[in-house]
């Protein structure tokens, strides 16, 4: 199963860790961990890329951890939240689509 953990300080996203595998389809075939991990890294990358945030992350098989900064702007805290709940809408359809592979929980 994949566990996706969103903590929040003062209500923004402050990280976002997920680790496991679906195990829905062999390494390399398995569709569920394709999609959770396409959005999360669309996350990280976008975080770096369209906002140039220095995040802290963590990449590992099976393991992210992204890391934002407590102090930015809040023009850019608004960017922040609409990436972090635009990657939770898509793992929330993807557990709705496949339920039992994909648990999503918040701190």
């Amino acid at each position: 199963m994949i566990h996706v953990r969103v903590k929040r300080a003062g209500g923004m996203i402050s990280r976002v860790t997920v680790s496991g595998h679906a195990g829905s389809a062999p390494k390399g075939e398995d569709l569920i961990c394709s999609a959770v991990s396409a959005l999360v890294q669309t996350f990280y990358f976008s975080l770096q890329r369209l906002l140039q945030l220095d995040v802290n992350a963590d990449v590992r098989d099976g393991y992210l951890s992204v890391s934002i900064p407590a102090e930015i702007q809040a023009e850019t805290e608004a960017k922040v939240a609409l990436l972090a709940n635009s990657m939770l809408v898509g793992l929330e359809e993807i557990d709705r689509s496949y339920p039992g592979f994909l648990q999503v929980s918040e701190e």
